[in-house]
């Protein structure tokens, strides 16, 4: 390679690297660079000098002091020596975009017979190294028949350099400035050097009541709030917004800052954004108490945004996320700053300094308190959708313990909780977590989380628990759990919202958020127990829903209510959303209950929100466009319900594919026969799939009969669909005549038998979806099931909202196929041609 083609990729008007001298440089050999690069990928740069140019390969791990570790080089294009000691930021748009670290320095000479050029050309370079942070011997061997012939591997040799224990993020600074790679991004002063003078004059401290001197404390136990179920009496309290985040202790010390958690676990390397933040403190030294959180795009912090950021310590990773998902940190008080321990001066004391010290900026905030009525700014956090606030006495000293002195008030139930154990079902991992909290000292059993989790943290979190496995029940007694349960030992705590708690203390719609490792799992106690509201205001979705009357009964033989239906809906979600996305919606509204008046309603007025997807098709009926509401989200799905929509009735097709189902419905209908017959219909209709080669879907209604659905590609007519399912009836009932009965019209059907609709499939007909609750007594709920379950003995009744939700966290979506695996008819009509022979 030649500098030709570093040339090539540059606008050297445009980016601060160095431009080749046009002077023929001297073949020469001896000098070591490395520089630490985040680009698109965060990777280190190994450059040699060698024949007058600085010989280079991207090492996307770095050089490892590890022996005989074997480290991916991709060679690319000579750097000029000029390039060696670079550091600064390439501007978007320019090739590398990114910030440069000079990460190491230093020299290297070629082993066996010295000649450097000679070596690379034969695909096998020995060298040693003699960097600050590289030393001893490696080797640089060509990849043969991989790629383009620019695939090599850095090897370590076994020396005296070698070091088992060797971390290359502990050494995440530049050798040439000292600074961090966030402090390069942001073109920061070295910290050897003057201070950024954006920053604010240093504050003394030394009038402050109760300051006292004293060194810098090593390490600080938080003092924690207790939580309370209502704002404290009195104009003695100020308040605080509760950050939905990672609660920290933050040192800041020589220029460099250190984060503790709860339990004194350091984790600064999850956040190397953060590392800015002494640029922000007017102190050489301080101690700040704050929380690492991230913001949504509403402006709210929201723990499940930072989740990905806890648990991840590869460094490329961790630089992708950081760019990705940045954190920022609100300081909410100071406790020792410049020699002056400040833990004895009360809290607005030590507020007014902390503020007189930090320079806000894109990665810090100091946390604003508010002098304000409790009741006020706990509803003004609810309409804003945030966690809740935080009551804390404003003469109130700092004390490392959990006190009454600071509360904490909650608008939405979430909590941390330990993980018991997990149950099994169809997932490879585990189906849920069995979750359980100390009260009186006791491990008690709450209930089981199966929602909220990707594959990615399905195996983070089963990786963590196989260790503590054991064939000890923690809870002392047997839990009423529906599957197998594996136990573990009660070390692990996850964080979980749910809506409500039941009068038994279990949890009502529970949502995993989670995994958390700040605090230790005896600290996980009942917190204060909300009590019921007729209305309630959430931010869902990003969006602000009231939900009114929600003690009406809608269920008045079972007594269900409108905040159970809410609530089911709000467990499922997850589930049920995908099933409705970009389906026209015909809403069966029942505001009075079941027993009472209903409506239909298609046509959504103009008065709606806003923010509803409303979709107008022309009616053919009506000569005019109908506004159809469609649920694409957990937001639109719970505003319907709060209309009374009990269930919800989607068409068979989507908007972008309106004329094209994308499955065929089997609908059996009872005519005044037991279910057992639709269940032996259900086999019929199964054996006939499985001879076509066609896969199949079965789900109870929730009322009386069954449905199949069979995806298919969205690119055949809603008429060609409904051929497809009369065919098929067509050979179901030439196989048992007796079982069925055809007329289409209901006074001709003859009794005791299964009547096959296939006419419902047609445009614009809806049906009810799968995992919706039904209008009936015992709210019962359309189930998906797996084939093995349509057998004698299943009824209508089986499941309902009183047991679908545990089901649901068991199996998974049963029905995840009809979203995710569309078939072709042609094949199998061709073998339905044969079975009509």
């Amino acid at each position: 390679m030649s500098l030709k083609e570093y040339v090539r990729k540059r606008k050297f008007e445009e980016t601060p690297e160095p431009a080749p001298s046009t002077l023929e440089p001297e073949r020469t050999q001896g000098r070591l660079f490395i520089q630490r690069h985040d680009a698109t990928r965060l990777h280190y740069d190994l450059r040699l000098e060698i024949g007058g140019t600085l010989k280079s390969w991207a090492v996307p791990k770095g050089p490892s002091q590890v022996a005989l570790s074997k480290q991916l080089a991709m060679h690319v294009e000579d750097h000029p020596l000029s390039y060696g000691d670079f550091e600064g930021n390439i501007p978007k748009g320019n090739y590398g975009a990114g910030s440069v670290m000079l990460w190491d320095a230093g020299t290297f000479e070629v082993l066996k017979d010295g000649d450097g050029e000679a070596q690379i050309a034969r695909g096998d370079l020995k060298f040693r190294a003699n960097g600050q942070k590289m030393k001893g011997e490696f080797a640089l061997v060509l990849m043969k028949g991989r790629g383009k012939g620019n695939e090599w591997l850095l090897i370590k040799k076994q020396d005296e350099f070698a070091n088992p224990e060797y971390d290359i993020e502990a050494l995440a600074y530049s050798v040439k400035t000292g600074r961090t790679q966030e402090e390069i991004a942001q073109d920061l002063k070295p910290k050897a050097k003057k201070r950024a003078s954006k920053k604010k004059a240093k504050f003394d401290p030394s009038g402050l009541p109760g300051v006292k001197e004293a060194p810098m404390p090593t390490s600080v136990q938080p003092m924690l709030a207790s939580p309370a179920d209502h704002p404290p009496e009195g104009s003695h309290w100020v308040y605080e917004i509760k950050w939905d985040g990672v609660r920290a202790i933050c040192y800041i010390e020589d220029g460099k800052i250190r984060l503790l958690s709860r339990n004194g676990n350091s984790f600064d390397r999850q956040y190397p954004e953060l590392s800015v933040i002494p640029h922000h403190v007017a102190a050489e030294k301080a101690i700040l108490d704050v929380e690492i959180a991230v913001l949504d795009e509403e402006g709210r912090s929201r723990f499940g945004l930072i989740q990905p950021r806890i648990h991840q310590t590869n460094a490329n990773e961790v630089a992708h996320l950081a760019r990705k998902i940045p954190v920022k940190m609100y300081a909410f008080d100071l406790l020792y700053v410049d020699g002056y321990d400040l833990r004895n001066s009360p809290l607005v004391d030590r507020k007014a300094a902390l503020a007189a010290i930090v320079t806000p900026g894109d990665r810090i905030q100091v946390s604003e308190h508010f002098i304000v009525k409790g009741s006020e700014i706990l509803e003004a956090a609810r309409q804003m959708g945030l966690e809740g606030v935080i009551a804390k006495e404003a003469q109130s000293r700092y004390e490392s313990k959990r006190t009454r002195r600071w509360l904490k008030l909650k608008v939405t139930g979430q909590q941390e909780f330990i993980i018991c154990g997990y149950t099994h079902g169809e997932r490879t991992t585990f189906s849920s977590l069995v979750l359980g909290m100390y009260d009186d000292n006791k491990l008690q059993y709450v209930g089981c989380v199966g929602t909220g989790f990707d594959d990615r943290m399905l195996n983070i979190i089963y990786k963590k628990l196989k260790p503590l496995e054991t064939s000890r029940n923690p809870f002392g007694k047997k839990i009423d759990v529906l599957r197998k349960v594996t136990w573990v030992e009660p070390k692990l705590l996850c964080e979980v919202r749910f809506s409500e708690w039941t009068s038994d203390l279990r949890l009502r719609a529970p949502v995993f958020l989670g995994l958390r490792e700040d605090k230790a799992a005896e600290e996980v106690v009942r917190e204060g127990l909300p009590a019921d509201r007729k209305e309630v205001t959430r931010e869902i979705d990003g969006k602000a829903l009231k939900f009114t009357n929600l003690d009406k009964i809608w269920f008045p033989k079972d007594g269900y209510t409108k905040r159970d239906v809410l609530n089911y809906y709000d467990a499922i979600a997850d589930l049920l959303v995908p099933h409705l996305a970009g389906r026209p919606l015909s809403l069966k509204r029942y505001p009075h209950g079941i027993h009472e008046e209903f409506f239909f309603q298609k046509d959504i007025p103009e008065g709606f929100p806003s923010w509803l997807r409303i979709e107008p098709i022309h009616s053919s009926h009506r000569g005019a466009p109908i506004r159809y509401v469609v649920a694409d989200d957990r937001a639109t799905l719970l505003f319907l319900t709060n209309l009374g929509c009990i269930d919800q009735n989607p068409w068979m097709s989507r908007v972008e594919t309106l004329d094209c189902p994308d499955y065929i419905l089997i609908d059996l209908d009872p005519m005044e026969c037991t279910f057992d017959k639709i269940v032996e219909a259900m086999g019929l209709v199964k054996d006939v799939l499985d001879k076509i080669g066609m896969k199949g879907y079965p789900k109870t209604t929730g009322g009386d009969g069954m449905h199949v659905f069979i995806p298919i590609e969205p690119r055949y007519t809603y008429e060609q669909a409904r051929s497809f399912a009369e065919i098929i009836s067509q050979v179901v009932i030439g196989e048992r005549p007796e079982l069925f009965t055809t007329p289409r019209a209901v006074a001709k059907r003859r009794k005791n038998r299964v009547y096959f609709d296939y006419l419902q499939i047609s445009s614009s007909k809806t049906i009810a979806a799968p995992y919706v609750t039904r209008a009936y007594d015992g709210a019962p709920v359309a189930t998906p099931l797996d084939w093995s379950e349509v057998k004698q003995g299943l009824t209508p009744k089986t499941f309902t909202i009183e047991n679908a939700v545990e089901r649901f966290r068991e199996v998974g979506d049963l029905f995840e196929g009809v979203l995710t695996k569309p078939q072709k008819l042609e094949p199998a009509l061709k073998e339905l041609a044969k079975l009509l022979k």
